[in-house]
């Protein structure tokens, strides 16, 4: 026993040191990653859009950089000067974190540099997968599933993590948003274990997009909240300002506007005291949406030529695009058809370039509304049928169903009762299939009304009630007077 306690003495104290230097290299690898990835991600923050920015492998080449005693060229990386380090990792024969870095300070300049690589390492999965991450944040979505498609075999941890948030990513894209959550929620879970903090913040905030689209607005919410603590906590100030700026959006589709107010001007803030330009346009845009929701026309057009002059001057398409559909709606609210469609064409084919088909077709709508409200209806019907053909051809978000309803409305006012009656149908069982209550509602308001005019008074007054209950439950309150007016009026006959 005397001897068992001399052993774990000496034990203790020769392994001791050794512990104490595995703990400083981890405290210094840990110090710089975070003066790194601050700087990097200050340099090279896209705004409110996403940063490539795969922090797992930061952590590591920060490692590296450390056991190989390169000061010099740790130091340039904690300025956000990339090069330095990049070159040393080449030396070091260590090419794919290398071209990590690379694609950090330009994702779309360093595509080549990857694909070339993975033409010689063909089973790197890791590589793979991030070459599928930047295809996408460049737009081209087709070339990343395929990415993701050409995987076989086992991945380490953090390129699992990485495929199924891309994956997530993928099936929001295609409005299948059951996978999309399911792949989402695994990525954070892996994040998580792995102490990816940015890259496990960015799967909530990518769940609360998922939740919201899915209007499931209370989950929506508490994703977007866990998203801001962590990016709070890991000090990202504009992935902080993301967080409030989609807990704007959540809000103002609840009709929630002060709070809606309240988190943009939190996001405005940050985004102004970082320097943020094009993230400041961002919220811009989400505040002119705003104004836009509650008839605040004039305003809402302010603030979005506020933002599309940033955005024109920093060439981001997207945000251009958005501009101009704001501007588009807001002219459509003034009743001037023809800029409101001029303004949609050109967002339409934005946005067509960047591959974003849900908000095309958003903007082919806009088109046939103010096609319809200048009872253009040859030519809202052709542009009705064009969006249902694309949608129908090509997966996407966009809600089918509003383009049927207008469709409806066209034979309506032609007096084809049969066949308003089944497009109004077929829009009344998409909506039921996504669980839309407004959109139940008015589709019943409509086949209502078709029944008064085919003289079935009492199935119109059952169906009116119909609408009434899902405007009711849906809180759409201009609709429930006029059903109720409607319906009123149908009991004196």
């Amino acid at each position: 026993m005397k001897y068992f306690e001399y052993i774990a003495f000496a034990l203790f104290f020769l392994a001791a040191p050794v512990l104490l230097f595995y703990f400083y290299r981890r405290l210094k690898t840990y110090h710089f990653y975070r003066l790194a990835r601050k700087a990097l991600s200050k340099k090279f923050s896209a705004g409110c859009a996403e940063s490539y920015l795969p922090t797992y492998y930061l952590r590591r080449i920060v490692s590296l950089l450390i056991q190989n005693n390169a000061k010099h060229q740790l130091v340039y990386l904690c300025a956000g000067r990339i090069n330095p380090a990049a070159r040393r990792l080449e030396e070091q024969k260590e090419i794919f974190l290398s071209h990590i870095l690379r694609a950090v300070k330009g994702q779309t300049s360093y595509r080549a540099d990857f694909e070339k690589y993975i033409k010689a390492n063909p089973n790197d999965n890791a590589a793979l997968t991030e070459l599928g991450i930047l295809y996408f944040l460049a737009g081209e979505k087709e070339k990343a599933q395929l990415c993701l498609n050409n995987i076989s075999g086992r991945q380490k941890k953090y390129a699992s993590a990485r495929q199924k948030y891309l994956q997530a990513y993928l099936d929001t894209d295609d409005g299948d948003m059951l996978r999309a959550s399911q792949n989402a929620s695994l990525a954070a879970k892996y994040f998580h274990k792995l102490g990816a903090e940015y890259e496990e913040g960015q799967s909530y905030l990518l769940l609360g997009i998922i939740y919201r689209v899915a209007i499931i607005s209370d989950v929506s919410q508490m994703m977007f909240e866990t998203a801001l603590q962590i990016f709070s906590a890991a000090k990202c100030p504009v992935e902080t300002a993301n967080a409030y700026g989609n807990l704007g959006m959540l809000m103002a589709i609840q009709q929630r506007f002060e709070e809606a107010d309240d988190y943009y001007q939190k996001a405005e803030k940050i985004m102004l005291d970082n320097g943020c330009s094009l993230g400041f346009a961002v919220i811009c845009n989400q505040q002119s949406l705003l104004q836009l929701m509650q008839n605040n026309n004039e305003k809402a057009e302010e603030l979005a030529l506020k933002a599309l002059k940033i955005h024109k001057q920093n060439s981001n398409n997207t945000g251009i695009a958005f501009s101009k559909e704001i501007i588009g709606s807001s002219a459509f609210n003034r009743k001037d058809y023809q800029k409101a469609m001029q303004m949609a064409f050109e967002a339409k084919n934005q946005y067509k370039e960047h591959g974003n088909l849900s908000a095309c077709l958003e903007n082919m709508y806009l088109i046939a509304l103010s096609l319809f409200s200048q009872e253009k209806d040859k030519e809202a019907e052709k542009t009705l049928r064009e969006i249902i053909k694309t949608a129908q051809e090509q997966s996407n978000s966009f809600h089918v169903a509003n383009a049927y309803s207008l469709l409806g409305l066209i034979y309506l006012k032609q007096n084809d009762l049969r066949r308003a009656k089944g497009l109004f149908q077929q829009s009344l069982d998409m909506e039921q299939i996504n669980n839309r209550l407004g959109g139940i509602a008015t589709d019943y308001a409509n086949i209502g009304l078709i029944e008064f005019r085919k003289g079935n008074l009492e199935q119109a007054k059952k169906t009116l009630k119909t609408a009434l209950d899902y405007a009711e439950a849906n809180q759409e309150e201009e609709l429930i007077r006029l059903l109720k007016n409607q319906l009123e009026l149908f009991s004196k006959n």
